[in-house]
Parts: structure tokens; sequence; C-alpha cells
């Protein structure tokens, strides 16, 4: 029989919003250089784009590896508590 699965963390959704707003910033610029590259938020997002993608990749990063490492915990608590508990054996009197 399946288990239902796991909803997603917290970590995990931080994450892809993470990743959602990196694509954003990508396709804005993408926007910049069809459109009128003079306007005040082309200017600013030229300027800081550099720094803006450090953040914004470095908290993919930071994020999905936080993410990976809550996953990993859980899980290994789960197969402990799900593992029966050792039987001892019977002795063995001559």
């Amino acid at each position: 029989m399946r288990h239902p699965p796991k909803p997603a963390s917290l970590l995990f959704r931080l994450t892809a919003v993470a990743a959602g707003l990196f694509v954003v910033t990508i396709l804005a610029l993408i926007a910049i250089v069809i459109s009128n590259s003079h306007s005040p938020g082309a200017v600013w997002l030229n300027r800081n784009a550099s720094p803006l993608f450090a953040v914004e990749v470095a908290a993919i990063l930071g994020l999905g590896f936080a993410a990976m490492a809550q996953d990993r915990k859980q899980t290994l608590r789960e197969q402990k508590d799900a593992e029966p508990s050792p039987t001892t054996p019977p002795s063995q009197d001559p």
C-alpha cells in the first residue's frame, strides 16, 4: 500500500519562490533589451543586475541545501522510528 505524499516543507517552498524570482529577473532583463532601456526601472535593473543575481543564486543554493538536509534528517528519523525493536536471542544453556 502506498503512503500519501508528504507536503513540501517550508524550505522547499522558499527555494521555489527564490527560483521564481530568479526567472522573473532574467525575463525582466530580456524585456529591457526589447523595450525602452532609458526608463528608471531599466536603468536600476541594469545597474544592479549582478548583485541581484548573486543574492538570488545564493538564496537558491542556501535554501536548497538546507531543505535537502532537513528532508534527509526527517527521513532518517522516520526510518529509525519504523524499525522494529531488536529482539534478544534465546539463551542457550547446556
